[in-house]
Parts: C-alpha cells; sequence; structure tokens
C-alpha cells in the first residue's frame, strides 16, 4: 500500500504550500511553535486551510516542555486542561472542520508517579496514559478522530532504565492498550525518545501489535529524506495491511518554519 505523507506546519499560511508539494495530511500549529514541539493554532489559523483538499489535523497543547530537563512533559495542570477542552470546543463551533476530508484534533496527556516528583536531579521514570483526561478530550472531539501525539515516547521510555532488552519491556504495550481504551484512532510515535531511525526495533512492535488493535501508527521524529527509505524497508511499510503514514516538518533548518520543496520531493519520491 502506498505511504502518506503528513506535514506540521506552523500557521495557516504554510498549509497551502505543504498541500501543493505533496503533502496528504496536515498537523496544524501555532506560528512560531515549532521550537515548543507544536501548539495550538488560532481560529484564524483554521480559517485559513479551511479549502484545502487533504485532511487538517489540529494540535491541542496548551505549552511546550517544562524549562527544567528533569521534569517530564505533557503533565498539565487543571487549567490547562481546562483549556484544552475549551480549544476544541472552540474549533468545532467555527464550523470549519469537514468531517469528510479526515479533520481531527492531536494531543496526549501522561500521568507519572508522584515519589519521583521531588528527588532533586532525577528525572522522573514511571509514568503512563492519563485515561480519564485523555477520555473526556477524545469524546470531546466526537465525531472527528483523535491522534495521540508523542507523548507516546514518554511511555515507551519507562522502561528504558529497568530493561535493555525491548522483549522484556511492557510499558509499550501497556501505553499502546490504554491509548485504545481511550478511543484514540492514532499515535504519532518514534518509538521512543530520539528519533524514529533510533527505535527501529520498537516501532516495529509497536506498529505491529497497533495492526491487530485497529489503531494507525504515524511514524514522526527525524523522519528526512536521508533516512526515510531505510525507515520504510526496515518498518515493511509498503507490506502492512494497514495504510502507512510518515510524519516529517521538511524545513529548511531548525531555525525556520519554511517548508523545504526539496525535502518534501526526496522523502516523496521514495515513499511512492
Amino acid at each position: 500500500m502506498g505511504i502518506g505523507l503528513e506535514i506540521p506546519v506552523f500557521g495557516g499560511n504554510a498549509a497551502s504550500r505543504a498541500v501543493e508539494l505533496g503533502a496528504s495530511r496536515i498537523e496544524l500549529n501555532a506560528t512560531g511553535s515549532y521550537p515548543d514541539g507544536g501548539l495550538a493554532p488560532s481560529l484564524e489559523d483554521l480559517r485559513r486551510v479551511a479549502d484545502i483538499e487533504v485532511p487538517v489535523r489540529i494540535m491541542i497543547r496548551p505549552r511546550g516542555p517544562p524549562s527544567e530537563s528533569r521534569v517530564r512533559d505533557f503533565i498539565y495542570s487543571d487549567a490547562e486542561f481546562a483549556d484544552m477542552e475549551s480549544a476544541i470546543r472552540r474549533f468545532k463551533e467555527t464550523g470549519l472542520l469537514n468531517e469528510a476530508r479526515g479533520d481531527g484534533f492531536v494531543f496526549g496527556i501522561l500521568k507519572e508517579e508522584p515519589q519521583f516528583a521531588n528527588e532533586p536531579g532525577t528525572r522522573r521514570t514511571k509514568c503512563w496514559v492519563d485515561k480519564d483526561r485523555c477520555s473526556r478530550l477524545v469524546a470531546a472531539t466526537r465525531p472527528f478522530p483523535a491522534v495521540f501525539h508523542r507523548a507516546f515516547d514518554e511511555i515507551v521510555s519507562c522502561d528504558d532504565d529497568d530493561e535493555s532488552n525491548i522483549d522484556n519491556r511492557l510499558g509499550w504495550s501497556t501505553g499502546l492498550d490504554d491509548v485504545v481504551a481511550c478511543g484514540f484512532n492514532a499515535i504519532l510515535t518514534s518509538g521512543g525518545l530520539g528519533h524514529a531511525i533510533q527505535n527501529l526495533a520498537m516501532l516495529d512492535k509497536i506498529i505491529t501489535r497497533a495492526e491487530t488493535l485497529g489503531i494507525e501508527i504515524i511514524v514522526g521524529g527525524g523522519v528526512r529524506r536521508h533516512n526515510v527509505s531505510e525507515l520504510s524497508q526496515r518498518l515493511r511499510l509498503k507490506e502492512r495491511a494497514q495504510s502507512a503514514c510518515v510524519h516529517s516538518a521538511c524545513l529548511s533548518n531548525a531555525a525556520s518554519e519554511h517548508i523545504d520543496a526539496e525535502e518534501v520531493a526526496g522523502i516523496l519520491s521514495q515513499l511512492n
């Protein structure tokens, strides 16, 4: 089967260019939010993409990662969660989302073991899907689909300190079950912290099990034209029963939010 290319764009003006270059799906983020991993866009951004022909997935993320490296991301306060619920409601109320086109939302919320919270210099090692909050947000998105984003990579990494043999690591499997139980339709993941190309064995396990559960895996994290062929071949993306999709910002450089046409063409040439 063919492999789709999802391009995250940062501001509504970039979406038309991404589609023109060959994107099969758009993840819509706020202008200037690439360094934060993508944040919720404005209503004006959504208006600017209302007429494009491919699915638009709206990022629902109230802030970027914490400034302290030992503090885990995707842990949100009650106020931040309320902001996420409110954002979904506002986007739906515009009437600009198109269910038939495949429009939807992207988000993820985690919980973690409290005993790790106050240990100086210690990275919190145990985390899992916040099923109560995620289920509420998924319900709020309906009838539009919901994607659990790279918060999933934090869950995969929870096993790293306990077991180097991935065959004995079960956190990812539990996390996958939890995401499915919440009602998500897809997961964006690199198979752990870092880039997808570094986590091929784990990604293969995740994709294989996800197929049995009926949830789409979108492979993202450092996907570029120089490695997408290896990713596709080693993960057997063209041989999978379910359609596959890779996620790449295709930016000119890390300091820019400008889509690189040559990067897009290079990725597409190896996916088709």
